[in-house]
């Protein structure tokens, strides 16, 4: 029997390696550029071209036989050290792979401890820090500082970074809650200092600052703060710093920590005056104020279960109309973020603003309403007709915060349903009042509706537009939409940088399972089935969409997209009945209410279905022309792939035939038409550098040797 590895690798700092009791010394950069940018993705594979970019960082293009030459000498390296640690070092057509054990480095115990912290959160806030001193405790530095002159080029330390980051801030917050305030405080003191524009640090200072007694100092504080940003980036402190300011101004019981009430920071305690009282308000309308802005904190951290519980809970006190229109409102937003769901909320909030002549705040109700609509469709209430109203009701001549909201939801709307042109003049207006009115986090998802609109139309610079909105996020100090890095991660995918595309939906499927935005959970679900088909896990990928297609998802928006995968793997292994199955369903949920982003490569599968079937030439000739109408001048998804040349060339079309519908410059279209000119090994080669084993093996199924 093969006795186990003991290879260990430390990559949160300078690279270490170990394997057995003894370290191993790698000689010269480059292979400890190897074995760190490996160890960085373990148990996962980085294509040969992205592993070539992380050793030769300043070469354009180095030889293949360059890197294998590497990887040799590093195996045997290894070898003669414990030769099942070479063993782990591993090659296939999807890449290289260090498949280390768990708990085989530094860093999968870092994200062991940060998961416990995590999960202790605020129920058991000692756990929660000590947990986070752990996982702080292991880094060194940052990864491959000595190795690249740039590590935060590459997205997988970009990520770890984010996540030594996150886990930072639990642990303070955290000390924060066990009545560590004084300890922490001096840490949050210099942070503040060294990092004067990151914002969950100088939003822990303020609660350090009132735990401390000094509520003068944090109101300075915050003061100091707002004036730093406005001056440096032109904004305005986000939500969740704004929202501790006024609980510090109104003494909210939320910023006291965990444990038997004390007396009140900040203020002597009078007769009948305690923590949880106030002078002049009353009990129940002191809980009022208390759920409104405990629901609001919530939210605008990412936490939609307390805010819907908050939300609720506020709901059954209050009578007043226009303030229950207000509740359901952030009622129905919070649900959409939860579950997806909350039309009714929404629909009843519309009405009321509308009835009352709000018609900005009604349009802003509706436009929450058409999103969560969008992603769970019902032919009964299509998206379209909401839009429109959505549309009308907005006075774009004066400009508010409701009215914002509603133009930058409907922008993005707009764009996935395919009308570009009425997206983008939302967008354009909505980022204008964005601006005006100093609304930051709408600033900065207008601009990534903008750019995801440039991207669709084949400008791949603007990819980098996308990366500057997430640089800014992470800038506040705020958390970070999973959708913002789905958003990105689907340019990147389109301008073939499918590894980079990886770590970003990597890091959404964290964010979301940490913050319990459910409603993010299908659709990153059924990501992770793409992407377990460009791997080439085809078994892996059809086992997931068949357990995806039996749950309450299968009339999710991405079931369209589970569908694609399980419709092209059946085609490629000559199950049409099945494929054609698929591709029908696939094409039906396209067509409702809107999913433009999926509707070309259904059309494209089942174009190809029509021919492998015998259907009839004017059936084959309508499906080509609606497919070529939707790649005419855009940029490839990779939701596309292989199958959109391989069904064109059963069509009879060639590269030339293409004139006039061309879709926009990238490497998938490279690799499109190398299969269009009959070139598949040229178009397998091309795949593979995308990072897509399953395009590839798709070409060589259509080509036998």
């Amino acid at each position: 029997m093969t006795e186990p590895s003991t290879l260990w690798c430390a990559v949160l700092g300078p690279l270490l390696v170990q394997v057995g009791p003894a370290p191993l010394s790698l000689p010269g950069k480059r292979q400890q550029a190897l074995l760190a940018a490996l160890a960085l993705q373990p148990r996962v594979h980085l294509p040969a071209r992205a592993l070539s970019a992380r050793v030769w960082p300043d070469e354009s293009d180095p030889p293949d036989a360059a890197l294998h030459v590497l990887v040799h000498r590093v195996r045997r390296r290894l070898a003669a050290a414990d030769p099942g640690a070479a063993r782990l070092l591993r090659h296939s057509a999807r890449g290289y792979l260090l498949d280390l054990p768990p708990g085989g480095s530094d860093l999968d115990t870092f994200r062991d401890h940060a998961r416990r912290a995590r999960t202790a959160g605020v129920d058991h806030p000692a756990l929660a820090a000590e947990h986070a001193r752990r996982a702080v405790e292991l880094v060194r530095g940052e990864p491959g500082q000595e190795l690249w002159p740039d590590p935060q080029r590459w997205p997988e330390v970009r990520a770890v970074g984010e996540e030594i980051t996150e886990v930072r801030r639990i642990g303070l917050q955290a000390r924060l809650r066990t009545g560590d305030h004084l300890a922490v405080l001096s840490e949050l003191t210099a942070l503040a200092q060294r990092e004067p524009l990151t914002e969950w640090i100088h939003d822990l200072l303020l609660r350090a600052l009132y735990l401390a007694g000094r509520q003068h100092e944090a109101v300075t504080a915050y003061a100091r703060f707002r004036a730093a940003v406005a001056a440096e980036l032109g904004l305005s402190p986000g939500p969740g710093i704004s929202a501790t300011y006024r609980m510090v101004l109104g003494h909210h019981p939320a910023l006291l920590p965990a444990g038997p009430p004390t007396a009140h920071p900040g203020r002597a305690p009078g007769p009948g005056v305690g923590p949880r009282a106030t002078v002049t308000d009353s009990p129940l309308r002191d809980s009022m104020r208390a759920l409104d802005r405990a629901g609001d904190f919530a939210a605008a951290q990412g936490g939609y279960d307390q805010a819907v519980d908050c939300y609720r809970s506020l709901l059954g006190l209050q009578a007043e109309p226009a303030e229950r229109a207000r509740i359901l409102l952030r009622l129905g937003e919070a649900r959409y973020h939860a579950s997806g769901t909350g039309h009714e909320e929404l629909a009843g909030a519309a009405a009321i603003f509308h009835r009352d002549g709000d018609l900005s705040r009604a349009a802003e109700a509706l436009s929450w309403r058409a999103r969560a609509r969008w992603l769970i469709p019902d032919d009964a209430d299509p998206v379209g007709p909401q839009l429109a109203r959505i549309l009308d009701l907005v006075d774009p001549r004066r400009p508010g915060p409701a009215g914002t909201a509603a133009l930058v939801n409907a922008c993005g709307l707009l764009a996935v349903t395919g009308q570009p042109r009425a997206a983008r003049r939302a967008g354009l207006l909505g980022l204008a009042w964005a601006r005006r009115l100093a609304l930051t986090p709408l600033d900065l998802r207008a601009r990534s509706n903008l750019a995801m609109i440039a991207v669709d139309d084949g400008d791949l610079g603007a990819v980098d537009e996308l990366a500057a909105v997430l640089a800014a996020y992470r800038s506040r100090g705020v958390w970070v939409p999973p959708a913002l890095l789905v958003t990105l991660a689907d340019a990147e995918e389109r301008a073939g940088l499918l590894s980079a595309a990886r770590a970003h939906r990597s890091a959404a499927m964290r964010v979301t399972r940490s913050r319990g935005a459910t409603a993010d959970l299908a659709w990153l679900e059924a990501e992770q089935i793409r992407e377990s088909f460009h791997r080439g896990r085809w078994q892996e990928a059809t086992d997931s969409a068949r357990a995806f297609l039996a749950g309450p998802q299968q009339e999710h928006r991405m079931a369209g997209e589970v569908h694609l995968v399980v419709g092209r793997i059946a085609a490629t292994r000559g199950d049409l009945s099945s494929a054609l199955r698929h591709a029908d369903a696939a094409v039906r949920l396209a067509r409702r209410g809107g999913g433009r982003s999926t509707l070309g490569p259904a059309l494209t599968l089942r174009l190809h279905l029509a021919v492998l079937t015998g259907q009839p030439a004017a059936r084959v000739r309508a499906l080509r022309d609606e497919v070529l109408g939707t790649i005419e001048g855009r940029s490839l998804t990779a939701s596309f792939g292989a199958q959109l040349p391989l069904a064109l060339a059963a069509a009879g079309l060639r590269t030339a035939d293409l004139a006039g519908h061309r879709p926009a410059d990238s490497a998938w279209r490279d690799a499109l038409d190398a299969v269009l000119a009959g070139e598949p090994d040229r178009a397998r080669e091309r795949y593979e550098r995308l990072g897509s084993s399953g395009d590839a093996r798709q070409v060589a199924g259509a080509f036998p040797a």
